[in-house]
């Protein structure tokens, strides 16, 4: 992460890491980015790892995963009370004044409009600021050109 915001920044660039070293280089994306500080970053935190929400809380959102009890990210996503304890953590260590984003993904019935704000509505009361209709699993095209054209799920009518 360090590299890829240094490189952001337009300027002659040199790093010297544990794993990575890079020779004074130029880089200049095309255009420079018109956000600031930068371009925003959300991160991967593994709960309840505090490496890990350390280097969240430098950049800004948090894609949630959980550590299982045998120290490997666990397949299920976290629950309400498991992201209210990640946000509890966040505001009580980001020093950071930039806005931050905790990201859910999940399914929502683009048929069954009542019951998908039912389900976005409930994130969003315990922290979640987006939501990404996530169709990892389903590799009919047709169903995810289908899900686009219901339109996102929404919070409110």
């Amino acid at each position: 992460m360090d590299i890829l915001t240094g490189l952001w920044r337009g300027q002659p660039f040199n790093y010297n890491g544990n794993h990575y070293k890079i020779k004074e280089t130029k880089f200049y994306p095309p255009p420079p980015p018109v956000q600031k500080p930068r371009i925003p970053i959300w991160v991967v935190g593994a709960w309840p790892r505090r490496k890990s929400m350390k280097r969240v809380l430098r950049y800004d959102g948090l894609l949630p995963a959980m550590m299982g009890d045998n120290g490997k990210i666990r397949m299920a996503p976290p629950n309400h009370d498991e992201i209210r304890q990640m946000k509890a953590y966040i505001d009580a260590n980001r020093v950071e004044t930039t806005s931050f984003d905790i990201i859910i993904e999940g399914r929502t019935p683009g048929d069954d409009r009542e019951k998908g704000m039912s389900i976005v509505r409930s994130w969003a009361e315990v922290g979640m600021t987006w939501w990404l209709e996530a169709m990892w699993n389903d590799p009919n095209l047709d169903h995810i050109l289908i899900r686009i054209k219901q339109g996102p799920p929404r919070i409110s009518t």
